[in-house]
């Protein structure tokens, strides 16, 4: 089932995205090269903040976003099973500890009703997952 059409989206791109790639092999800089600073300025600027950082992955994101939060050894992240595994990994790569809450089972996301039957003195975060095309209801 397809849910956006990225071949009309690419094509409505291509010649700028092979453009940008062929830049980036030229100069070679693969890695915090000039195209990723001109995008963390923009992206801060249009969510109206004073710094954006980008990350090779969104496993990445959320291991820094745990660590930013100050969440580590004796934290609890409630999170759902039904995922990739980085979700839970980061959580104990952090020290914390996953704490699981089931799907509905018609959304196969977060059961909102589950949650806060989860929450204990120790939860610091809650990563609900988005899955097919789907906002988690919380």
């Amino acid at each position: 089932m397809e849910f956006i059409d990225v071949k009309a989206q690419y094509k409505a791109y291509a010649d700028e995205i092979r453009e940008r790639i062929q830049k980036v092999l030229e100069h070679g800089r693969f890695i915090m090269g000039p195209e990723i600073e001109e995008l963390e300025e923009k992206l801060a600027r249009y969510v109206g903040v004073k710094h954006a950082i980008t990350v090779s992955s969104g496993t990445m994101a959320l291991e820094i976003s745990l660590r930013a939060l100050g969440i580590g050894p004796g934290d609890e992240v409630i999170t759902v099973p039904f995922t990739w595994i980085s979700t839970a990994e980061v959580v104990c790569l952090v020290g914390a500890k996953p704490v699981f809450v089931d799907i509905d089972p018609v959304t196969y996301n977060m059961d909102p009703q589950k949650i806060e039957e989860a929450i204990t003195q120790r939860t610091k975060a809650i990563i609900p997952v988005s899955l097919f095309g789907q906002m988690p209801d919380l």
